[in-house]
């Protein structure tokens, strides 16, 4: 059965990364989802690292990144909604609209008899832990996520890499 998974835009920033979790939704391990507030952030740290030149650069990644997963957009009027019920979760305001994204698909049984919903991201300062767990979440960084796949399903991780390099190299 697939993870349905979040990623913060901290780890959706790295190339490798963020193509990594493409292929291993493609695959069928994982179900990646994302809102316009986290593919704006990361739009914004491409442009302000120099990563693209400028941000309509970055917004064409975004319209890749969309193409791609058309089924991993959560509405941002969705994640609003989930604000106040993910407020205690949350340290730092500006880190609300990850755990709504989160907690939204839990809000709208997107995945029934499925639980927790994995939030990946790096900034785990940002988040309480326990108190995302009460709620249906369970934040891991992107390398633990990623090596508790890779521990799990070796098979199928090697097969979802090995594509994502295939199609790098042509």
């Amino acid at each position: 059965m697939s993870i349905p998974v979040v990623a913060d835009a901290d780890t959706l920033f790295p190339a490798t990364t963020r193509g990594l979790l493409i292929y291993l939704d493609y695959q069928g391990l994982i179900k990646l989802h994302w809102s316009l507030l986290i593919l704006d952030e990361v739009s914004r740290a491409l442009v302000d690292t120099g990563r693209k030149k400028t941000l309509e650069e970055a917004r064409a990644n975004e319209t890749r990144m969309r193409d791609a997963l058309p089924y991993a957009m959560v509405a941002v009027e969705d994640v609003q909604a989930q604000f106040q019920a993910v407020a205690p979760a949350v340290r730092p305001v500006k880190d609300t609209h990850v755990a709504a994204c989160a907690h939204y698909l839990i809000a709208a049984n997107a995945y029934p008899g499925t639980s927790p919903i994995a939030l990946v991201t790096r900034n785990t300062r940002d988040f309480r832990k326990a108190v995302l767990a009460g709620l249906g979440i369970t934040m891991l960084k992107p390398d633990d996520f990623l090596h508790g796949l890779i521990t799990t399903q070796p098979d199928e991780v090697a097969a979802a890499f090995r594509q994502f390099r295939l199609d790098l190299s042509s």
